[in-house]
């Protein structure tokens, strides 16, 4: 049993303990309204469950995103440096080109 569930649980009996004679309401009134808030009790227990679950959903895919990005971004620069290693490369090679020494060596 949950936390939540042994709440509701407690608060059951807690109502059903409760009498309405010394309030001065009859019994059958207060039948009804026992009801309700059992049902808006477990309604609200609901919602709490889904919002718990959400709030986890949204951490988990907080996590993900960022693992991704990093990895993203250190892909990114390695591809960066390596396009300016072979442009460097190509530039020197072409001066040396129009110079008129041999371009690759021969």
């Amino acid at each position: 049993m949950s936390y939540e569930q042994k709440t509701i649980v407690d608060e059951d009996k807690l109502l059903e303990e409760d009498t309405a004679s010394e309030e001065g309401i009859k019994d059958e009134d207060f039948q009804g309204t026992r009801d309700k808030l059992r049902q808006l009790r477990r309604l609200l227990a609901e919602i709490h469950s889904e919002q718990q679950k959400e709030r986890r959903r949204l951490i988990i895919h907080a996590n993900t995103n960022k693992n991704s990005h990093s990895r993203m971004v250190l892909s990114s620069l390695m591809e960066t440096t390596l396009f300016m290693a072979i442009t460097g490369f190509q530039v020197y090679t072409i001066r040396k080109w129009f110079k008129g020494a041999p371009a690759l060596g021969r």
